[in-house]
């Protein structure tokens, strides 16, 4: 067997580098063209429920709370690469029944809705319950209930950006 002389062994090894490389990048292409574009959601003004049995009217404060909540809600859903979000053509808290929300939220473009409730049990304690809802498929994609503490404006922004990363995390494909 004929000795290899040590410039044909560079020449082979730098070209299977070369080779290996080319792959690597063509991999690299191939995933980022596969990469999947944001999936479309839309979200429903959340509902409030309160059984706290508080003796002070506190309607006014929560209106501007849940307000603020969605507000907060839309904000860092829409950061979120992984999602591309649709408006509802409902004014805030006028969609309808689930049903028109949906159909509301089809003839927007949107794959997914995003429904919930804000619901204060006392002055300690509140929870968020929410579904993500697959249009396409009519049926829920995630369910999930959050606790939170406090019945401040602070303690509702928290909760608010707390679903969105919940959203983002584990309730979007």
């Amino acid at each position: 067997m004929p000795a290899k002389c040590p410039t044909q062994a560079r020449s082979r090894l730098n070209r299977r580098c070369r080779l290996a490389a080319l792959a690597v990048l063509a991999l690299a292409f191939a995933a980022t063209a596969n990469a999947a574009e944001p999936s479309t959601l839309a979200v429903a003004s959340f509902a409030f429920k309160d059984t706290s049995g508080e003796v002070r009217d506190q309607t006014a404060e929560h209106v501007a709370r849940l307000k603020e909540f969605g507000a907060v809600l839309q904000d860092d859903l829409s950061a979120s690469p992984k999602i591309d979000l649709v408006a509802l053509p409902c004014e805030a808290g006028r969609c309808g029944d689930l049903g028109a929300i949906a159909t509301q939220a089809k003839a927007a473009s949107a794959r997914y809705l995003l429904v919930g409730e804000v619901h204060k049990m006392s002055t300690l304690v509140g929870w968020v319950k929410f579904a993500v809802l697959d249009l396409s498929e009519n049926k829920p994609l995630c369910d999930r209930y959050l606790t939170y503490r406090g019945d401040t404006d602070e303690a509702w922004r928290r909760a608010a950006a707390f679903t969105a990363r919940d959203v983002g995390k584990y309730c979007m494909p």
